[in-house]
């Protein structure tokens, strides 16, 4: 059953035109690129090395992935028996989820309305 539905989610996805992908794109990078900012201010300082590995990519026309891929983010994150934890990754994710999230239903509203009409 999932299968199915992941289907008919990529089979809609076919069906919006190409103009408002682009509109609801830029919402999408917006948002990635507001997150890996959000991630690089909360990251420890020590060498600067996670900060730079932090990274957005596009994954498609409509999806994004915010990475990264410094090994010690793990220990950052979650802390060691020695280390206490210096959460930067989930607590960004958190505090601007909702707001990305509002920010692509809307691009999405427009750009449906404005190809629709």
């Amino acid at each position: 059953m999932p299968k199915d539905d992941l289907r008919s989610l990529l089979k809609a996805f076919e069906v919006i035109p190409k103009e408002s992908r682009k509109a609801i794109r830029k919402s999408i990078e917006k948002g990635a690129d507001e997150l890996v900012g959000r991630m690089q201010y909360l990251a420890p300082e020590a060498d600067g090395e996670l900060k730079e590995s932090i990274q957005k990519d596009m994954t498609s026309d409509l999806s994004a992935t915010v990475s990264v891929e410094d090994e010690a983010a793990l220990y950052q994150e979650y802390g060691t028996a020695n280390m206490d934890r210096n959460s930067f990754f989930w607590p960004s994710v958190n505090t601007l989820k909702k707001r990305i999230r509002r920010r692509v239903d809307r691009s999405i509203g427009k750009a449906v309305k404005e190809a629709f009409k």
